[in-house]
């Protein structure tokens, strides 16, 4: 990190961004720095790498879900536009930085968008990454600075962001910092265990007595049971499918009819069965990923106080509850992070828990180095999201960039 004299007189405007790689979103809180409001950027997490002349032809105007970034002679295609127009991936099986580059160049491009900058500007960074791959994060900084230093191509021209600081963090820290502060001193004396439940994997941390004793992964993700009920139905689903993983929790939490949408029948008939089938299948499949997690926490620690989180956390939080109050293990949902009214703008609700509880870490850790005295709350109680911003016609981007500006048949309309 550079020196405080050196960020005092520096005149580009700076933010603070922490970002989330997510296996279902893409997401980061970012700021102008210091007095800024924190928002919540997101996208979709599908990549695509594509040639220079495909970016003409699939985006029509600027979206708030879907940009292209162009990194030397390597052009990418991320969020929705990725997975409609160019069979883009979410990446799952790829550690996060393998496709770090393109993600983190893309979300730094709609920071700046959403933050209203359009000139180059210093920024302080970090990402969460599971725990065995911090070591990664080191070279993906180093590769990230240069490259966005020299400038990044993107749909209202060339991103420029020198890096003061390129941090990485496990996944999870900054909802067992939040615990922390909560308990106070009694934090010292507990070994307590975070068990996040995302799309992309699990992951579980344990603070044994205020030290960091152990990280572990696995597969058990949203994914595995996404995957698992598209084999055991067998009447054409689509892993793809983003509409899966939400409507399969509406399923389990009650809501017999949340998946006759997907059903893929011409007819009524057809359609009842396939929900008949559909609900028969998903229960016991439940129960297995339920019972999966559960033998693999249970092997891991002996615990006074677990916290759990993630997403797809509420799909079994009926059996998890169950479960951890049958051996006396008390539970703290979501490490008890309560997400400020009004921040939540994409509708991600706990999905940011962690990011949101990493991003108060980090702006601490800088208030301190370059001796800010906040004494306003970093989210005020009383703030209101501004309303959407107009989006720039793609004719015009494409001019300003030296694109050919002909239309496209693929015509997608601006979202949010």
């Amino acid at each position: 990190m550079n020196t405080p004299n050196k960020e005092i007189t520096s005149t580009m405007p700076k933010i603070v961004a922490s970002f989330d790689l997510g296996g279902s979103h893409n997401r980061g809180i970012v700021q102008i720095y210091p007095s800024g409001v924190p928002i919540v950027i997101a996208m979709s997490p599908e990549v695509a790498d594509v040639s220079r002349d495909s970016i003409a032809h699939s985006f029509t105007q600027v979206r708030l879900d879907s940009t292209w970034v162009g990194i030397g002679n390597e052009y990418y295609v991320l969020g929705a536009v990725a997975k409609e127009a160019f069979l883009g991936t979410p990446a799952l099986k790829e550690l996060k930085f393998h496709y770090g580059l393109p993600k983190i160049a893309g979300l730094f491009w709609l920071a700046s968008w959403q933050l209203g900058l359009n000139q180059p500007m210093e920024a302080f960074a970090q990402l969460l990454l599971p725990g065995g791959e911090i070591a990664d994060g080191k070279d993906l900084g180093k590769t990230l600075s240069r490259k966005l230093n020299i400038g990044v191509k993107t749909p209202n021209g060339q991103l420029k962001v020198k890096l003061l600081n390129f941090s990485t963090s496990p996944e999870g820290s900054g909802i067992m910092s939040y615990r922390r502060r909560a308990l106070g001193s009694e934090f010292d004396k507990k070994s307590i265990g975070l068990l996040m439940l995302g799309y992309r994997n699990a992951s579980f941390l344990l603070s044994s007595k205020g030290n960091l004793a152990k990280f572990e992964t696995t597969d058990l993700g949203m994914s595995w049971l996404v995957h698992q009920f598209v084999e055991r139905t067998a009447v054409g689903l689509s892993k793809d499918d983003f509409r899966l993983a939400h409507l399969l929790v509406q399923a389990q939490n009650g809501n017999q009819n949340a998946l006759r949408s997907i059903s893929r029948k011409a007819t009524p008939s057809g359609v009842e069965s396939d929900l008949k089938l559909f609900n028969s299948v998903l229960p016991p499949l439940v129960d297995d990923y339920c019972r999966a997690i559960i033998r693999w926490v249970k092997n891991l620690a002996v615990l006074d106080e677990v916290l759990i989180c993630g997403g797809t956390a509420d799909l079994i939080r009926a059996p998890l509850t169950q479960y951890f109050e049958s051996v006396g293990i008390p539970i703290v949902w979501n490490g008890g992070v309560q997400i400020p009214k009004g921040l939540d703008t994409q509708g991600l609700e706990n999905r940011i828990a962690d990011v949101w509880t990493a991003h108060i870490n980090y702006i601490k850790m800088l208030d301190e180095h370059l001796g800010y005295e906040r004494k306003q709350k970093l989210f005020p109680d009383n703030y209101q999201a501004p309303p959407n911003m107009n989006w720039t016609p793609a004719k015009d981007l494409f001019s300003i960039n030296g694109f050919s500006s002909q239309t496209s048949k693929r015509n997608h309309n601006s979202s949010n």
